[in-house]
């Protein structure tokens, strides 16, 4: 394994992680990745969220800047791909102009198509930086702003972006994507029909004052070709009702509105959606307290295997039955609802077809966690390198996880269990909830991986402190699919 190698597998990397990569490319990746740690761990970066996580109830105005490995990402590495392989000239920085780069984000094609961006091209100093609005896109599922900033920021500058209408109501950000510090796209809520003008400010935080742009609109224009609809659609996987409120198919994105409920027993820690851990909402003497938020996105097709950290399956899923497409999930929402202490969600997926009149979507899998019959700890000394053989019994009525051992892998804690006891149930129908204590807080695990049908991996972040206690906090029982059919062309 050569440095060159690196290099081009490190380009080709969003290409596999997007699932785009021809055949060639990914038994390449997939050959580099088995030998190459860097790269496996630079992998892991680029399937993170690329629009960042708001804390549920006080939304915090986060940069464009942070989400980094966005579809721009990917356009830019087929060309730089293609140059290191091939050898051709460095032709491929035409396309590294803002607005046209950021309208080959395919999920804009039919806004492009239909002519429905409002155009700005107003420019304001910020500092030393010139920031540029190039055009807005108002639509029914989101408000998107197309911006650049010259000189291009560094990998440590942040800018921060807040947006208000004439009658007042400011607007939450959902988070940002771009590319060299230099171009970006970022996303806020969709905005209300009767805005007539809006402020969007920009702002570092570090220098005093702030760009401001007034900006005239009409989102009435856009709205007149999405369509709205409210299925009041509910099933119920006993205990656990499943409920679509709202549906939005925008020119740019499609989401589902849907909520979780289930019984205020005791004996329930909460509700994980799919391979994402369990909300819980803590109970106080006038209700539900704690509030949480998540935002998770499906990872790649090549890395869907029938075992490990990602399993098929597990995602929502979206068909066009009037064309007979399948529309690609890009994110999934939720939080805790602190009135009910139930969840609340949305579905993100690509924009639909507007001839498409039958939908049918499939909810990803329901883990019900529980709580173990009492509190059952486990504590030993944290390895620093290498591994050390472990003996403890985590169990759940039946079930039973056995530690075998503790390695440190990847700059990560590795723990190995044997489980034992599911029965003639899939591996994948129990799923653990293990933390570990570290600095007098409580960390969840970080990934967990089937082996195969009865040893698991679960990750941790290194632990600062030496003596570790391990806890297995809950267990989820996988609860059935749900199917709804929506009548889009109400």
């Amino acid at each position: 394994m050569t440095k060159y190698e690196c290099e081009i597998i490190k380009d080709l990397l969003p290409l596999y992680a997007d699932g785009v990569a021809s055949e060639a490319s990914l038994e390449m990746v997939e050959r580099h990745l088995a030998e190459c740690a860097s790269c496996r761990n630079l992998l892991n970066e680029y399937t993170q969220p690329v629009l960042a996580e708001l804390p549920a109830g006080k939304p915090s105005p986060q940069s464009g800047l942070d989400g980094a490995w966005s579809r721009l990402r990917r356009v830019a590495a087929v060309f730089i791909a293609g140059i290191i392989i091939t050898g051709s000239s460095l032709a491929w920085a035409s396309y590294q102009a803002g607005r046209n780069m950021a309208l080959r984000d395919p999920s804009f094609k039919q806004a492009e198509q239909m002519d429905l961006f409002s155009e700005v091209n107003q420019s304001k100093k910020l500092g030393p930086y010139t920031i540029t609005v190039d055009q807005i896109l108002l639509d029914s599922a989101r408000t998107t702003v197309f911006y650049s900033v010259d000189p291009g920021l560094e990998s440590d500058s942040n800018i921060h972006i807040n947006m208000a209408d004439d009658k007042g109501v400011h607007y939450d950000p959902r988070g940002g994507r771009g590319i060299q510090g230099k171009y970006f796209m970022y996303d806020l809520e969709p905005v209300n029909l009767d805005v007539q003008k809006l402020t969007i400010s920009f702002n570092t935080g570090a220098i005093p004052g702030e760009a401001r742009f007034e900006i005239p609109v009409d989102p009435t224009i856009v709205a007149q070709n999405t369509r709205e609809f409210y299925p009041n659609l509910k099933k119920t996987i006993a205990p656990v009702e499943l409920a679509l409120d709202r549906v939005v198919l925008g020119l740019s994105e499609s989401i589902v509105f849907f909520r979780v409920r289930w019984p205020q027993d005791p004996t329930i820690a909460g509700v994980g959606m799919g391979l994402d851990h369990p909300m819980y909402t803590v109970m106080g003497p006038n209700g539900p307290t704690s509030a949480q938020s998540r935002v998770s996105r499906p990872p790649p097709a090549p890395m869907i295997k029938e075992y490990g950290a990602f399993l098929p399956g597990n995602w929502a899923d979206l068909i066009d039955q009037t064309n007979g497409k399948r529309i690609k999930l890009n994110e999934t929402r939720t939080q805790t609802d602190s009135v009910t202490g139930g969840i609340t969600g949305s579905f993100h997926f690509a924009p639909v077809d507007p001839s498409a009149r039958e939908l049918k979507l499939t909810t990803p899998p329901l883990y019900l966690y529980r709580f173990p019959d009492k509190e059952q700890n486990l504590k030993f000394d944290c390895p620093r390198q290498g591994e050390q053989a472990l003996n403890g019994v985590f169990k759940y009525g039946t079930v039973s996880y056995n530690i075998d051992q503790a390695v440190i892998e990847d700059k990560q804690l590795a723990l190995y269990f044997s489980v034992n006891g599911i029965g003639d149930k899939p591996p994948y129908y129990y799923r653990p909830e293990f933390r570990i204590k570290n600095q007098a807080f409580w960390q969840e695990h970080i990934r967990l991986e089937l082996l195969d049908d009865k040893q698991i991996k679960v990750f941790f972040p290194i632990p600062e402190d030496d003596k570790i206690n391990l806890q297995l906090r809950s267990v989820g029982e996988r609860l059935p699919e749900v199917d709804f059919e929506l009548d889009a062309a109400r």
